[in-house]
This record gives structure tokens, sequence and C-alpha cells, in this order.
């Protein structure tokens, strides 16, 4: 025989967020395990399901809660026989075509693997986003509409986002500049470790314009390459390229003369920092992938010089530049 959880209700006496009132009134002995609830589909506000744990619930909402008095089911003598229904629901849900590393009731995001496109206007080419569509349709029900959010280049991988609702594919879209990217690029050459890059915007007469800066950290060095973290996104990538070459650093796999011992280039968009129409906070993370890691296998990651240091280096090389030109040193005068 088995047992139902019985379903439990009480109103907000304060505005707050759901996850400080599942702590104070449903019982949940750890904070991770109300997340876990809330995230799961076990938690209704005023008889919608929510699965962000930070949304605010106003005072006078009534918020529905499976009880945790009883069990779901006897655990004595279970041979392994029985499944739950969530675990019936995995089995019946087909595998995604790409790794999902996010999912909310308004938002999906998955890793788009390099070498396949993004989308296409024509519809005889499969690309990622159209398997993601039908996979999405076919598995997650009372969606008013499927659309994506952001694009990633054929030779790129990345996470992509795909909006539930017109809503949130519009808030975002519009929004997607001022949002935090984060993305592991690969260069053949060395840089300073942990420093900052300086580029610049070229105008039409190809004259210095614009100045840009980008911090970085130096994950992997080997020999010949550098794996770097930095905080930019696809559309930076064409300045961020011309500040590499004046170090004598190429971008692996962008152009005709770089070299691409990946088959791919050397740009992941591991890491995105969203915020909703409603002020939700999103933070959506990737793995490091796995052309990346074989590449830089066996590197170590260079301790950064302290900013002293390179300044007294720096200081050192200007002096030792100006005893070699011996017109930055004027002769004394005789009197």
């Amino acid at each position: 025989m088995k047992y139902l959880r019985a379903m439990e209700s009480k109103r907000v006496d304060a505005d707050g967020t759901l996850l400080e009132f599942l702590m104070d009134n449903a019982g949940y002995s750890t904070r991770t395990r109300a997340r876990t609830a809330v995230k799961s589909g076990a938690i209704a506000v005023d008889g919608n399901l929510v699965r962000i744990p930070s949304s605010e619930v106003k005072a006078g909402a009534v918020v529905t809660w499976k009880s945790l008095s009883r069990q779901s089911g006897p655990k004595d003598f279970d041979l392994g026989g029985s499944s739950s229904s969530s675990k019936a629901k995995k089995e019946k849900e087909e595998k995604p075509p790409y790794e999902v590393v996010y999912e909310d009731d308004y938002l999906l995001a998955y890793v788009k693997p390099a070498g396949m496109v993004f989308a296409s206007p024509k519809p005889q080419v499969k690309t990622s986003y159209t398997r993601m569509k039908e996979w999405i349709e076919a598995n997650r029900s009372n969606l008013n509409a499927v659309q994506f959010v952001n694009r990633i280049e054929k030779e790129s991988s990345g996470i992509c986002l795909i909006a539930k609702d017109l809503r949130w594919r519009k808030h975002l879209q519009d929004n997607w500049d001022q949002f935090t990217k984060r993305m592991y690029v690969v260069v053949q050459g060395h840089l300073p470790a942990d420093d900052v890059l300086f580029c610049y915007s070229k105008d039409d007469d190809g004259k210095r314009n614009q100045k840009f800066e980008y911090e970085y950290r130096t994950m992997r060095a080997t020999s010949a390459h550098t794996m770097l973290k930095m905080t930019l996104g696809f559309d930076q990538v064409p300045v961020l390229m011309s500040g590499l070459r004046r170090l004598d650093c190429y971008l692996l796999g962008k152009g005709k003369e770089v070299p691409d011992p990946m088959g791919r280039s050397g740009m992941h968009l591991f890491g995105v920092d969203i915020t909703g129409p409603d002020g939700e906070e999103v933070i959506i993370k990737s793995r490091v992938p796995q052309e990346f890691l074989n590449l830089m296998k066996g590197g170590k990651g260079p301790k950064a010089v302290p900013a002293w240091k390179r300044e007294v280096q720096q200081n050192k090389g200007e002096d030792e530049k100006s005893r070699s030109n011996p017109r930055s040193n004027p002769r004394p005068s005789r009197g």
C-alpha cells in the first residue's frame, strides 16, 4: 500500500522570499532541502507552481507544499520492484539531444557543441535549436511559446538560452548586452599570468578608437598554448583578437592562418548571469569542453606576478632601453 503525502497550505503574513517562508513554516531542516523542493515543482503559490526559491511572496498569498510528516511510501522490504511517480516520469522522458545545465518554468539553458549550426532560416537545415525545441515540445506541457534568446557561431560552443514564453524572450533579448557573460578562451602563445589585456577598436581609417580592458585568469599553460577565463561575450571577440595579436598570441581556430589543433575555435561561453523581467537572478554555468582539457593536458597554472614586481620589471626594462639608446641620454654641457 502506498501513502500519499498530505498537502499543507498557509497564508503569508509578511512580504519575503519563498525560501524564507518555507524555512519558517514548512519544516525543512536545511535550506538545500527547501530549494530542492521548490526546483522540483513541489511548491505552489496561489495555485501556481513556482520553481525559483528566491521568488518574492506577498502578504496574503497562499503557499501550498507537500507535508513532510508522512512518508511517500513504505521502504521496508523494498526489493527494487516498485518505482515512484518521479522515477516513472524520468523513464518516460526522452534524453535531451544536448546537455541541459539549467531549467525552470520560464527558461531552459543547454550547451551547444562546436561544429553544430545554432539556427538557420532554412527549415530543411537541422540545427541545435530546432532539435532542442522539438525535445521541449515533446517533453514539456503548457508552454505558451518556445523562442531562442542568444546565438553562438558554428565553430564555437557554449550556453544557449531558450525562453518558454514571449515575455521572457523579449526581456532577455532586449537586455542581453547588459548581462555578465564568461568565456574560456584558448590561445597559441603566452600572456602574463592573471593580468589585464588592453585592446583597441579601430575607426574607418584603421586608427585606434576606443580602449578596452579585459581582465583574465590564467587557467592552464603548456609549452605552446594558454587557456584563459575571461568576462566577455562573442560580440567583443574581434577587439579581443586584435589585442592578442599585439602580444603575439592568436585565438585558436579563428582565421585562415591561425592554428586549429582542436578542429574548432578556442572559445566556449561557460557562464551567464541574467536578471528576469521581475528581478529574478539566475546564474548559469557549464563545464570546460573536453577538447580544451585534451589540448591542455599536462599544463600548469602559472602563478601571477605581483603588481609591484611587474612595475619593477617594467622600470628596469625602460632603464635598459634608455641606456641602449644614446639619443635618450643627452651629453652634459661643459661649463
